[in-house]
């Protein structure tokens, strides 16, 4: 029982934890509801780009201060939809301003 006991304490820490829910938006998405989110969510970026001294967006998803600081201005922005838009990219596409619409179009309602 001791052996059980102790077996499961070590496994729980990599137990699944609930499945990850995916952020969802106030309305449906279309092209131009995302074709802005996008717009705001990248003006954020390079805030954030030219408040920590980078120039150009080389590998930037591995920089903490570009991190930190577009995670903070998503969240001061009070905007959930943004905050969605934001969690939904992955984080390769989430810090890279030069991404292209790829990122996100499989997002729009009806594709």
């Amino acid at each position: 029982m001791r052996m059980l006991l102790l077996a499961s304490i070590a496994v729980l820490p990599f137990a699944p934890i609930a499945e990850a829910q995916v952020p969802s938006f106030s309305q449906a998405p279309t092209e131009e509801f995302l074709r802005a989110l996008d717009a705001e969510q990248l003006e954020i970026l390079r805030t954030a780009l030219r408040s920590c001294g980078r120039v150009g967006a080389r590998r930037v998803d591995r920089d903490p201060c570009v991190i930190v600081r577009t995670d903070e201005g998503i969240s001061q922005a009070g905007n959930p939809d943004l905050q969605a838009f934001h969690q939904r990219l992955v984080p390769r596409d989430r810090y890279d301003e030069t991404r292209s619409s790829v990122a996100w179009r499989n997002w729009v309602t009806g594709n």
